[in-house]
């Protein structure tokens, strides 16, 4: 029997807020429980520490590279397969609740032909332009849709919440109107019944509640707890900014490389312009925001009890990407390649697999579409890139995590790759490759012939960079070349090939 699957997404959310991984302050029991009873990766790592790019992989198990999205504000290209149609196509049923982000949503630009050229376009959601997508979306065959952020979202959510509740678009629209510490960080007027976070477990529900024999691919995706840092009551008021801990490098404003310290643009200021005050209560604020999640997960998982499906239902919980959340003075996301913005929560409940372990070792979002094929008993064969009886095949970079997860294996891939490319519409132009080891981390900044060098063993906190260090000449070039290993191995071929000559 195929086993069903409820993957639950959240945003800008790093491993260290997680209380498995170690976080005593943080109230996260209903996910405590999933890594109790399932397989819990502390070294999960993006394929990019930016949602669109990342959520591309997710969906198509390629680097960004390969499926072209490389930068938030780009359209997936509707032609790749997504693991959603494949799934779809071998009899699964396929259904989103909440952000899906494979479209950007701060345009309002048409096609030639008049048609939205991003179908997650705030504005044109907001003017009633767009009242719901089109269907299938990326391999989706329906969608509960929820874009955007805190006082930002749209989509169904908003338009079925305004008209059960008129005036919950204006509260959530009314930034800083209860509470504020900074111009990123507040608390909402509006109590947790009414959010996008309950909403989204309600319809998730329903969707479970409905299933019969088919099996299905319920992905459950929260928006939070990425910035603005905001939660609801009583989430709100659940961690005194006081009380909670500072990472032991939040004061560290030391960049690694020269190229970092010439890093001047707008977005700069925005990543350190901000005081202990802010930190306090944005540390204080995405905890509540992770809470309320927990909880959400905790109703996620009775669902799954009393409607049956637990014993033939795979849960992964995981995170787009992390958040610096103070660490080396810096907010959000960014080129700083730390491990609180690039490492992730990522757990494996599978029934009959492994329970309470943890893995050390790195792995990868591009090891998710590999392992859920793999748990499906579908081929990565099906992963055409063209389509045709002679289409170019894609050879999917990652590994199946089911090994791990069904007996306790080690992953067999020596180093996790990461990109970063900003294309300088947004900000400034930047280009970072990265290959991630047990114990090393290296990065090079491309056209400047600089990186960082990380000793993640003996320097967790990321404080000195090894790169022109004398003593580590031979690691830096082991690694760099297993960097350029990979990133040939990843290289792109999605070109359509006619014939053999």
């Amino acid at each position: 029997m195929q086993p069903n699957f409820l993957v639950v997404i959240v945003d800008q959310m790093n491993s260290f807020s997680l209380g498995w991984n170690g976080n005593d302050e943080v109230r996260t029991p209903n996910l405590d429980r999933l890594a109790a009873e399932g397989v819990n990766f502390n070294r999960a790592y993006p394929s990019n520490p930016v949602c669109q790019p990342s959520r591309a992989t997710l969906h198509t198990g390629l680097t960004p590279r390969q499926h072209g999205l490389t930068t938030n504000g780009c359209n997936l290209d509707e032609n790749i397969p997504t693991v959603t149609g494949v799934l779809a196509a071998n009899g699964y049923r396929t259904h989103c609740v909440g952000k899906i982000h494979l479209q950007p949503f701060s345009t309002d630009a048409r096609d030639d032909d008049g048609q939205p050229a991003t179908w997650e376009s705030r504005d044109l959601w907001n003017d009633g332009t767009i009242k719901e997508l089109p269907l299938p979306f990326y391999g989706y065959e329906s969608v509960d849709y929820v874009g955007g952020h805190v006082n930002y979202v749209n989509g169904d959510y908003v338009n079925d919440v305004e008209a059960k509740r008129p005036g919950t678009k204006a509260e959530l629209s009314r930034e800083k109107a209860y509470y504020s510490a900074g111009p990123q960080t507040w608390r909402m007027p509006i109590p947790p019944e009414w959010h996008y976070n309950d909403w989204i477990t309600e319809r998730s529900i329903d969707f479970l509640s409905a299933q019969e024999d088919q099996p299905f691919f319920l992905v459950t995706s929260f928006p939070d707890p990425h910035h603005p840092f905001c939660a609801a009551k009583p989430y709100s008021e659940m961690y005194d900014p006081a009380a909670v801990s500072l990472p032991d490098n939040w004061n560290h404003l030391e960049d690694p490389c020269g190229y970092l310290e010439r890093f001047d643009m707008g977005d700069r200021n925005m990543h350190r312009n901000w005081d202990e005050a802010v930190l306090r209560e944005s540390i204080a604020q995405t905890y509540g925001m992770i809470t309320h999640i927990d909880d959400c997960v905790g109703r996620l998982l009775s669902a799954l009890d009393e409607c049956g499906l637990t014993k033939n239902t795979i849960v992964v919980f995981l995170s787009d990407h992390g958040d610096y959340l103070g660490s080396h003075h810096l907010l959000f996301k960014g080129p700083w390649p730390y491990e609180p913005v690039v490492r992730v929560p990522l757990i494996w409940r599978a029934p009959g697999g492994q329970q309470g372990m943890g893995v050390s070792q790195p792995v990868s979002h591009l090891d998710f579409v590999p392992t859920v094929l793999d748990y499906a008993g579908l081929d990565q064969q099906d992963f055409d890139l063209r389509g045709g009886q002679q289409a170019q095949r894609a050879i999917l970079p990652g590994e199946s995590l089911r090994p791990v997860i069904d007996t306790g294996a080690r992953p067999q891939q020596d180093g996790k790759l990461m990109e970063f490319d900003e294309d300088g519409v947004s900000q400034e132009m930047c280009r970072y490759r990265m290959l991630i080891t047990e114990r090393w981390k290296i990065c090079i900044y491309g056209g400047f012939g600089e990186g960082v060098l990380y000793d993640l063993e003996n320097d967790p906190l990321e404080m000195q960079n090894l790169w022109d260090d004398p003593g580590h000449l031979q690691v830096k070039a082991e690694m760099l070349a297993k960097l350029g290993d990979r990133l040939a191995l990843t290289d792109r071929m999605d070109n359509y090939r006619y014939c053999g000559a």
